[in-house]
Formats: C-alpha cells, sequence, structure tokens
C-alpha cells in the first residue's frame, strides 16, 4: 500500500467518529443567536474551464493566454450567499459566531500532494482577522464541476500555494460588502425532505472494457498511454464493475421559514445546473451545495456531454442525470416552500 492509499484510508476510517464528536461539540455550545442573510457578487474570480476553440473541438483548461481559445463553453457563477450569525441584540463584529459562505469554485488552487484547506481555509483567516480568533467560517461549495480559479486571459501563474491568499482576500472583500447588506432572517420553522434518484449508468461496449484494461495495463507497464485515455478507461471500469445496476443516489433540500433553503446534490455538478435550480427555486435565498451526502463524480449537464472533454469523459452517470437532480431538488422545494 502506498502512502498516500493509507493516509487516505485512515482518514477515511476516522472520519464518522470525527463528524460524531462536532455534533455532540455543537451540541454542548449551543447557544441563543439571530441570523440574518446577505448576497453579493465576486466577478472575475470563478471561470468555466471549458472553451471552444478554433478548430471546433472543447478545451479543458487550454493554458494561458492561448492563441486557439475563442470563448469560454459555458457560464461561472459569481454570486455570494451568506448566511450571519452573531449573538442576539449585537451590534458588530465582534459580537459575531460564524459566518456560512456559499460560493461556485473548486478548492484547487494549492496543487501538490500535501493537505491543505485551500482558499476556504484561508477566507477563515480572513474573516478571523476581522470578527476575532473565535469566528468559525463555513464555506460550502456551489456546482463548481466545470469551474475553477484559473484566469486564461491573465499571464501570471495561478497554481501555487500562494494563490489562495489572492482569492481569499478577494472574496473576503465581498463578504466585507455584502455584511452592509444584512437582513434579519424571518422566524419560520425548520423542514426537511429528501429524495432518492436512480442515475442510469453511460454504455459501455465489451470491446470498450477489453481496450480499458489494455489501457490501464500499458500505464502500469510504462509503454505508453496518457493523461485522458486512463480517464476514460478508469471509468468503463468501473461502470462495468456495477453489472448495469443504476447509482441510487439521495437529493436533500433543507428549509427555514419561507425564505431561506439548502438543496444538497450528491457529485461535482456543472454550474448550468446549478443556475437552473437556483432559478426555479420559489425560497428568495437557496443554498446549492455539491458534494454533499456522498459523489458519483462529474455530473455534467446534457448538452456537455455531447461536447466531450474531461468531465464527460470521466462521468459515472449517462447524460440526462443532472437534469434528473434538478427535476428532483425543484419538487422538494417546491413541496417544503408550501
Amino acid at each position: 500500500m502506498t502512502e498516500q492509499k493509507r493516509l487516505v484510508l485512515e482518514y477515511s476510517e476516522a472520519l464518522p467518529s470525527r463528524i460524531e464528536e462536532s455534533v455532540r461539540l455543537a451540541n454542548e455550545r449551543l447557544q441563543p443567536a439571530q441570523l440574518a442573510v446577505a448576497e453579493g457578487r465576486c466577478e472575475e474570480l470563478t471561470f468555466n474551464r471549458r472553451y471552444f476553440m478554433r478548430d471546433g473541438s472543447i478545451g479543458w483548461n487550454p493554458g494561458k493566454r492561448n492563441p486557439e481559445i475563442v470563448m469560454p463553453a459555458g457560464p461561472s457563477d459569481p454570486e455570494v450567499k451568506l448566511l450571519y450569525v452573531e449573538r442576539p441584540g449585537a451590534n458588530g463584529p465582534t459580537q459575531s459566531i460564524a459566518t456560512y459562505v456559499n460560493f461556485t469554485m473548486h478548492p484547487d488552487t494549492c496543487g501538490g500532494t500535501k493537505i491543505s484547506a485551500d482558499w476556504p481555509g484561508a477566507l477563515g483567516r480572513v474573516l478571523a482577522g476581522y470578527h476575532g480568533t473565535n469566528h468559525v467560517t463555513l464555506v460550502a461549495n456551489g456546482t463548481c464541476g466545470n469551474l475553477n480559479h484559473v484566469d486564461t486571459s491573465w499571464a501570471w501563474p495561478q497554481g501555487t500555494a500562494i494563490e489562495q491568499h489572492r482569492i481569499s482576500t478577494i472574496l473576503g472583500g465581498t463578504v466585507f460588502q455584502a455584511y452592509k447588506h444584512l437582513t434579519p432572517v424571518a422566524e419560520g420553522s425548520i423542514r426537511a425532505k429528501s429524495q432518492l434518484v436512480e442515475l442510469e449508468l453511460p454504455h459501455t461496449s465489451p470491446e470498450e472494457v477489453e481496450e480499458a484494461k489494455q489501457t490501464v495495463a500499458a500505464i502500469k507497464d510504462d509503454r505508453g498511454g496518457n493523461f485522458m485515455k486512463l480517464v476514460r478507461a478508469n471509468r468503463v471500469l468501473e461502470v462495468a464493475g456495477r453489472q448495469g445496476k443504476p447509482h441510487r443516489v439521495e437529493v436533500q433540500v433543507i428549509a427555514l421559514g419561507k425564505d431561506m433553503a439548502w438543496v444538497s446534490l450528491p457529485g461535482e455538478i456543472f454550474v448550468e445546473l446549478g443556475l437552473a435550480l437556483k432559478k426555479r427555486s420559489p425560497f428568495p435565498h437557496t443554498f446549492v451545495v455539491e458534494l454533499a451526502n456522498e459523489s458519483v463524480g462529474y455530473v455534467p449537464d446534457r448538452r456537455s456531454y455531447t461536447e466531450g472533454n474531461y468531465e464527460p469523459e470521466s462521468a459515472r452517470c449517462a447524460p440526462g442525470s443532472g437534469e434528473k437532480l434538478v427535476e428532483a431538488a425543484v419538487k422538494l422545494l417546491v413541496d417544503l416552500h408550501e
């Protein structure tokens, strides 16, 4: 067993008890609080990483200042949604308890193989510098399956550990500006609903399975292969190993009163799906969170499957799966709102 696999195994085995301990400590530290909500926009920080290229293909992270780029192949989501928690009667930053930030961008800025909290951890330090060290920052990633921090129009490198500091400063500034527009959350009941959704598998043929086995063997033996071939091979073998059994995943919605709701989706969801979900939600403030409860890998929108490249090539569920998740979430949102 490699050192990396050993660390992953140790972390996975210890995680349930750590979650249990976190719940216990949170319960012990319950205190009265008041909630407020706000929204801001952080432009030019998160970018669609898929591009239409001059040769008609779709490029994935095609490189800085690449002259073959025509335009992004999809939108981004600059919305910053936050829930602010403070002590009753508070009037100032030192009485804060926590800030919950919902933003849509991959936390993959540091690179390398070391463990890092990346830009969410750096954002926590920025907000703690204002509120005090007891302030808790919670970051929930929106549907950023095809978004990251790389600005291809900018020549400076963005793949080192220092990038998290630039991002947290800019995003922190948006949070500070949004504080000016905090609106108290109206009292209301907390309700929750969930639904299990079956996601079909992408088609794989016996010939593809055999080719995938050869690809994996060739790469292991250093006889050739490349990244995208390995991505495709691993997807084919994993899908074939399910023997036709679809993914059965949970879509969960939690609502607070008539104004706020949280949606959890089980994978790395394309931004187009998250934007559609927020637009159709009956709640004025809808926090959409990906990689929640479980993960089935990348979930592109239907159109992107036809365009190919990394995310569709690695997707473990069939085209239309993302739209299924959105429909289930919207139904739950409407049920809870009514």
